[in-house]
């Protein structure tokens, strides 16, 4: 179920849909490998799903960052999610992204996620973001809230990361 959860977070990083690119700017990163990290601080989670995550302890992953992904969430790749979340990219700047997503419940997590977040070009190498996140279901609700870093690390991506 941790993993699941994490996943469900990480959705920030697993666009699925790509947005309507009519007034959306693509974000202004290099493509190639990123070094993320994100942080998780989750409130009102059953005992049997908080002694399972490492609450506001930080976890790394590398993602693979192509030009297409420039107008979703680019850093998505990598972070194992493997999941059926669906986002919309509500703004986009070149610099800032707006974002909202879905995940549904699935056999690993029988909780529903709504995401709401923010995506930061800092410079064509860096990057951060937030997320806040409400999983609800079997009578259940918790609040999540992540963020995230990103610094590229080169223009060729490892066989290592998803893409």
């Amino acid at each position: 179920m941790r993993k699941a959860i994490a996943v469900a977070v990480i959705c920030l990083g697993a666009s699925l849909a790509f947005a309507a690119t009519g007034s959306l700017q693509p974000l202004k990163v290099k493509t190639g490998q990123w070094q993320m990290t994100q942080t998780v601080t989750w409130t009102g989670l059953p005992p049997q799903y908080a002694a399972a995550l490492t609450n506001g302890v930080p976890t790394h992953y590398k993602s693979c960052v192509k030009q297409s992904d420039l107008l979703k969430n680019p850093w998505a790749n990598g972070s194992g999610a493997d999941n059926k979340c669906s986002w919309t990219v509500l703004n986009s700047t070149g610099t800032d992204m707006e974002i909202q997503g879905t995940c549904p419940p699935s056999n690993s997590n029988p909780m529903t996620m709504q995401m709401h977040g923010k995506i930061k070009a800092i410079d064509s190498e860096n990057g951060k973001g937030w997320v806040d996140a409400t999983l609800s279901g079997n009578g259940m609700t918790a609040k999540g809230h992540a963020t995230y870093t990103g610094k590229w690390i080169g223009a060729t991506c490892s066989a290592d990361v998803n893409n």
